[in-house]
């Protein structure tokens, strides 16, 4: 079972596995056929920067895990584990929120900025209007563009740009 009972993010991935981020326990995969559970945590899989995963999303057959203070993790079909920090180009290695959007890029929200994926790494995104680094504490992808939701405000950003709707900030 689950290492205990706060799930802090929930993924169904491409082979129709459950992966659940439990507070401190990092991250459990329940198998398709629903009856076993793999536990991924750092005293066992030592590329883990942490056990507290706040952010889960599918990109293709790879998963991502974002971390508190642990930075983003890439988790490809046959279960190597990559992970991207501030040397990578994140703003920072807390992350709180992940989504892929519509050309099937990775955006990263963090405690201290947004980044997109380019070429193997990350670089810094900030929308129009921002004031300083942005906590971001949501992203959701939609037919329209990528919802990003912060400490101030909400932007969209859409293949012809960027906006905020009039009711925001």
């Amino acid at each position: 079972g689950l290492p205990g009972n706060n799930v802090q993010a929930l993924l169904v991935d491409a082979e129709d596995r459950v992966w659940a981020a439990v507070e401190g326990g990092g991250v459990s995969v329940l198998d398709a056929a629903r009856d076993r559970f793999t536990h991924l945590r750092s005293s066992t899989h030592p590329q883990l920067g942490s056990d507290d995963v706040w952010a889960i999303a599918r990109q293709g057959d790879a998963v991502w895990l974002g971390t508190y203070d642990g930075g983003l993790h890439r988790i490809d079909a046959a279960g190597a584990i990559t992970r991207f920090t501030v040397a990578e180009g994140l703003p920072s290695d807390t992350v709180l929120a992940l989504a892929v959007d519509a050309a099937g890029l990775l955006w990263v929200g963090t405690d201290a900025g947004l980044a997109r994926q380019h070429a193997g790494s990350f670089q810094s995104v900030s929308p129009p209007g921002a004031d300083g680094p942005l906590l971001v504490y949501s992203l959701t992808q939609q037919a329209g563009g990528l919802w990003i939701g912060t400490a101030q405000g909400v932007w969209l950003a859409h293949a012809s740009g960027w906006s905020r709707p009039a009711w925001s900030g």
